[in-house]
């Protein structure tokens, strides 16, 4: 049975986050920042993403997950599960686009500067527990444009080419 547009498959739990591109020349210095090393491989055919998200001194993590799409500003199910490095690496074979970024924690979200397909491509997001929240937001002055549900935009699409 394929969940409606309105209704969130089970087990799914909705994730309300908004994100703007980030003028670079903005943002205070990253250097020595810690951060989170995150590959993402966008799987042809479908809403699968696999990442892989390590850090100095952390155990790395694999996840498979997926967000559905969801109307206008509903937010966008998503689900998650974890994966060993034998399950990732075996999914990690199949046909799809790749994106590497770093992750920091900068302005009370996460800053992510790409290294991999556009270097220096720099997204600003931030999740809330619910819409007023999300719509009250004002962002740090770094975030110059807002992306949220523009498609050109995408973690898909900001990946790389088909590899």
């Amino acid at each position: 049975m394929s969940p409606s547009a309105s209704v969130a498959p089970k087990y799914a739990l909705p994730e309300i986050e908004r994100r703007w591109l980030v003028d670079p020349a903005a943002l205070p210095p990253l250097d020595g920042l810690p951060y989170r090393l995150i590959e993402d491989v966008y799987l042809d055919g479908g809403r699968l993403r696999l990442r892989k998200v390590s850090a100095s001194g952390l155990e790395t993590t694999f996840k498979l997950g997926k967000k559905y799409p969801a109307p206008d500003a509903q937010p966008e199910p998503i689900v998650n599960i974890y994966l060993t490095a034998a399950e990732f690496a075996a999914l990690a074979a199949l046909p799809g686009r790749v994106s590497r970024k770093r992750r920091y924690a900068v302005g009370g979200g996460s800053l992510d500067v790409y290294e991999h397909p556009s270097p220096g491509l720099a997204v600003f997001e931030i999740e809330f527990g619910n819409a007023e929240a999300a719509a009250r937001y004002t962002p740090p002055s770094f975030a110059v444009e807002e992306i949220t549900r523009n498609p050109a935009h995408s973690g898909y699409a900001l990946a790389g080419a088909r590899r």
